[in-house]
């Protein structure tokens, strides 16, 4: 109800009544004015005249249901938006959405976790208003193996999304992060409630420094303010973000992962450099030279032989 207050304030020119509201809305008045209530301890500046109505003078920086689904024009990625203001985990608010049987496109997103998430039981600061922190539920019709190319999937669509945006090219270091001049700008994370034979969901997780500060991010972490000198838009960076992601899921349950993977590989941040990783408790050092069709980084080693990495981390 909310959300349509605020799109009937935005569309209007001038003061919207009370009773207009009421009746356009099929609540009472005070209902009308109990939400109007609850929309500026959001924040939302709504100026109230005696007998005349209504009138929105100001918008917060908030990635809320009614300023995400605003404009955004997907079927599915973000039909269903659920905001909170602080929250432990969006990746386990929406784990147990999907549990619960939320619809595919679900997206949980949050101004602030105290218990963000990343690979590795690795934890993901999250200053209040300055990054985006949001899951999304997908339900694809695959065998659990598929997981792992997902996460390419993801990448390679916030990677484009971001580029769209803002104009700022990220390149993808295998599986889950991305980067711009070699430091982290994002992390994506992937949870899957599976049978031996098929998925029955995917939460992707995904926590992006948009308006972080330096004081507020390590230091080998990097943000969208930080690279482009200037505030960034959260809201419109989100709606392209789920318009590009939606569109190449589509596309990959029509026709396989190829034109993603070829993507990947045009963005990856590995090919032709040094890496390194850990297997079997000893450090393994070789040349990243690309990306096998099941998601697989491949790895020549200084013997000429050449490995593939399904998991674990790699260090540039």
């Amino acid at each position: 109800m909310m959300t349509k207050i605020i799109n009937i304030l935005k569309d209007a020119d001038g003061l919207v009544s009370g009773e207009e509201l009421s009746r356009w809305l099929g609540i009472t008045r005070s209902a009308v004015w109990k939400h109007v209530e609850d929309l500026r301890a959001a924040g939302y500046g709504i100026e109230a005249l005696p007998r005349l109505g209504y009138r929105l003078v100001d918008v917060p920086d908030l990635v809320s249901a009614a300023e995400v689904q605003r404009g955004l024009g997907t079927v599915k990625f973000g039909s269903r938006v659920v905001h909170f203001p602080v929250v432990d985990s969006t990746m386990n608010e929406a784990f147990s959405l999907a549990l619960e049987g939320a619809p595919e496109g679900t997206v949980v997103v949050a101004e602030t976790q105290t218990k963000g998430r990343g690979r590795l039981g690795r934890a993901w600061s999250s200053p209040k208003g300055k990054g985006l922190y949001f899951s999304v539920i997908l339900r694809p019709p695959c065998a659990p193996s598929d997981a792992a190319r997902l996460t390419l999937l993801a990448a390679v669509a916030v990677s484009e999304g971001i580029e769209n945006n803002v104009g700022v090219r990220a390149l993808i270091k295998w599986p889950n992060d991305l980067l711009v001049n070699d430091r982290k700008l994002c992390g994506i994370l992937t949870e899957l409630n599976a049978e031996v034979d098929r998925v029955n969901f995917v939460i992707v997780g995904i926590g992006l420094n948009v308006n972080t500060v330096p004081s507020q991010l390590l230091p080998e972490a990097t943000s969208l303010r930080i690279v482009q000198g200037k505030t960034v838009s959260r809201v419109s960076l989100l709606q392209e973000i789920l318009r590009v992601f939606e569109s190449r899921y589509q596309a990959m349950l029509k026709d396989g992962y190829g034109d993603a993977l070829a993507e990947w590989r045009m963005r990856s941040a590995l090919d032709g450099r040094t890496v390194r990783f850990a297997e079997r408790g000893r450090e393994i050092v070789g040349t990243a030279v690309g990306l096998h069709d099941d998601g697989g980084l491949l790895v020549r080693l200084a013997d000429g032989s050449t490995v593939k990495r399904m998991a674990g981390d790699i260090r540039i």
